[in-house]
């Protein structure tokens, strides 16, 4: 018995230590550094832009500043199968002295799932900001604790000025996962009172899911927040830059990359791509942008390598760069 009992701990030893070897196992496409973007210039005019993982980027000209998203907390892969989670106060205010924010003008999540609006109203309170986006977005606002004067829900095609940043918000779709079940927990719903956290991550809902325009005086860009779109949405805009989610891109068959070649990118004429939305949302931005690792990989078929190729086959004729964590670049120098 107890030979029996010390080669079952053995297995369970080996099982545990494979599962800890795999977990930190991340592979690192060719890709991420093929594109990567070394920061060179160091004027702010006309603007500049910082990544800041996911699908954060922030846009300021000396003036006025605003940002996508504002999610830092990133709670760890554990918090989010197994607990409630919630922003993270002395977490968001690290990245926020790190990244050398201060004060916003506006903040607008790109749709309301918690690893794009979680921590929204709180950096917005931090930042004397705006807090902008779908009625789902606002009642997370509600249940942080916001005034109504410190939100706003933008109409679809109107456009806002912040300065000389003229902002459009499309109505588009978020990515459409493979999984059924999944597809009906997670899309085409809405937060329908203020959501107060700790909460589920299943709590936050979708709401609206936006394609942001961008115009600065000749300059244009675009966001898509979600490797989503819908068809016909879209006006031609010309982009000089689309930060480009790609995301699931790889677990879609080829009529659906295609559709999203034909239905969102091709509208857009973006002359540039930077990727977005490719990063593990679960790994604090303290130790960097890191890939997911092989236990997701083989799980639910992520490949970011594929992602990519999906991508580079469809825009041979465009340029793609991937920014780099913190640095702030000079507009100018992503169009280089």
């Amino acid at each position: 018995m107890k030979k029996i009992l010390r080669s079952i701990l053995i297995l369970l030893v080996l099982i545990l230590m494979t599962f800890i070897i795999l977990w930190n196992i991340r592979p690192y496409p060719k890709a991420l550094n093929d594109y990567a973007l070394k920061k060179k210039m160091d004027t702010q005019l006309p603007f500049t832009i910082q990544f800041l993982g996911n699908t954060n980027i922030l846009f300021d000209d000396g003036k006025n500043a605003w940002m996508t998203d504002a999610f830092f907390s990133r709670p760890s892969a554990s918090k989010v199968l197994f607990t409630k989670v919630a922003p993270n106060k002395k977490v968001i205010q690290e990245c926020l002295e790190r990244a050398g924010i201060e004060d916003l003008d506006m903040i607008v999540p790109v749709h309301s799932h918690f690893d794009h609006a979680m921590d929204a109203a709180m950096v917005a309170d931090l930042t004397n900001a705006q807090l902008w986006g779908s009625t789902s977005t606002l009642n997370i606002g509600r249940g942080y604790g916001l005034e109504e004067s410190q939100m706003m829900l933008p109409q679809w095609d109107s456009i806002y000025a912040i300065g000389k940043f003229k902002i459009q918000f499309v109505k588009s779709r978020h990515w459409q996962y493979p999984d059924p079940e999944q597809r009906k927990l997670l899309l085409d719903n809405a937060i329908e009172k203020p959501l107060v956290p700790p909460a589920s991550v299943f709590d936050y809902k979708e709401g609206d899911s936006y394609t942001i325009l961008v115009k600065y005086d000749t300059l244009n860009i675009a966001i898509q927040g979600s490797a989503g779109f819908r068809e016909g949405s879209l006006p031609a805009f010309d982009a000089d830059i689309l930060f480009l989610s790609i995301a699931g891109l790889e677990t879609m068959d080829k009529a659906y990359n295609d559709a999203y070649q034909q239905h969102l990118i091709e509208p857009l004429k973006p002359k540039v791509l930077v990727p977005i939305h490719w990063d593990d949302f679960t790994i604090s931005l303290a130790d960097g942008l890191k890939t997911t690792n092989v236990l997701v990989k083989w799980s639910y078929n992520a490949d970011l390598e594929q992602a990519f190729k999906e991508v580079e086959t469809r825009n041979s004729d465009r340029e793609i760069k991937v920014l780099e964590l913190w640095d702030r670049y000079n507009v100018l120098e992503i169009m280089e």
